[in-house]
Parts: C-alpha cells; sequence; structure tokens
C-alpha cells in the first residue's frame, strides 16, 4: 500500500501527491488547505487523484455495502467522499477506517512478533485514518477535536507527515481569527 497525500486551494481543494507536502514541509511556502491521504496504488486511489471523485464514491460505496471493511477501502471512501461534499458519509468512513486501523494493530500485536516494520505498517495506517478524520472535524469546526486527532497521530511510529502539516495549519487558521 502507497498513501499519497492531498491537498487542495481551499479545504476541499484539488488533490496533490505526497511529494509536494513533503516540499511544503522542507522550507517551501506551507499549504494553504488541509491534507488529506489516499492510497493511490489501491481501492481507486490514482482515480481519486485523478479528480473522479463521483466515479470513485459508486464503485467503493459499492463494495463497502456489500460489507468491505477494508482499512484501504475506507481511507479512500472518506477522501472521496469528503471531495463530493458529503461529509457525513466522509465520517462514518473516516470513523470506520479508524475502527479497522485499531483492530489490526491489535491483531498484529496478538499474531506476529511485532517489529519494528510491522509496528511502522499498522502506526502509519493509524495515522493516515486519524489525520484524514481530523480534517473532517477541523472542516466541521470542532478545532479541539482536530487537534486531538492530529497530536494522537503524531504520537505514532510513523512516517505519515500530514498530521503535522494540518496541526500547523489549524494553528495557523486559529491564530489568523483570533487577530
Amino acid at each position: 500500500m502507497k498513501p499519497d497525500t492531498c491537498k487542495g486551494k481551499t479545504i476541499l481543494g484539488a488533490m496533490l501527491g505526497l511529494l509536494c507536502v513533503l516540499s511544503a514541509q522542507a522550507g517551501e511556502a506551507p499549504p494553504d488547505a488541509f491534507v488529506m491521504t489516499v492510497y493511490s496504488d489501491l481501492a481507486h486511489g490514482s482515480e481519486i487523484l485523478d479528480g473522479e471523485f463521483d466515479a470513485v464514491v459508486d464503485k467503493l460505496a459499492d463494495r463497502s455495502g456489500r460489507g468491505s471493511r477494508d482499512l484501504v477501502n475506507q481511507v479512500n471512501l472518506c477522501v472521496a467522499y469528503t471531495k463530493t461534499r458529503q461529509l457525513e458519509k466522509a465520517t462514518a468512513a473516516c470513523d470506520s477506517a479508524i475502527a479497522i486501523s485499531v483492530k489490526e494493530a491489535r491483531r498484529l500485536a496478538r499474531t506476529e512478533p511485532f517489529g519494528r516494520r510491522t509496528t511502522l505498517i499498522a502506526d502509519t495506517d493509524r495515522a493516515i485514518a486519524l489525520t484524514n478524520r481530523g480534517v473532517l472535524y477541523a472542516i466541521a469546526g470542532n478545532h479541539a477535536k482536530a487537534r486531538v486527532m492530529f497530536e494522537m497521530a503524531m504520537l505514532l511510529e510513523s512516517k505519515e507527515k500530514s498530521a503535522s502539516t494540518n496541526l500547523a495549519q489549524l494553528e495557523r487558521r486559529l491564530a489568523s481569527r483570533d487577530s
């Protein structure tokens, strides 16, 4: 699974790949929107990055309706719903992704030698799910819960950096609102 991140000109703007986010963190101007992550090589992620949100919603919602509770499907469905402004459904998909990621981390802890690589994979999946959920909280104006999601994601052993990008964006927005 290869996660990619996306950001937009506005909160729900156009998608952008992981390298753009990393370059913004490396010293370029900070992003002007929140960042969500998709798995680009699975669950129609490349279609999300191409802006085919409605088609992806149709395909993944159909899978979800047939009982598929796969983490990658739920993460990508969350982003696709967000991009089509179906925020209630996006919230449900994000919440499902978080629950699946926690359950999977527990399963890995019980069934395998929980080495560094396995920890990193499980934590990265949870960080992605938590960060995307944090973006939805931020969009809804629940800044305290958004901050908690971003901070929880940052505490995990993960290479995912969207949480810190989003927390910085949240702080900038709150600071400009208060000034």
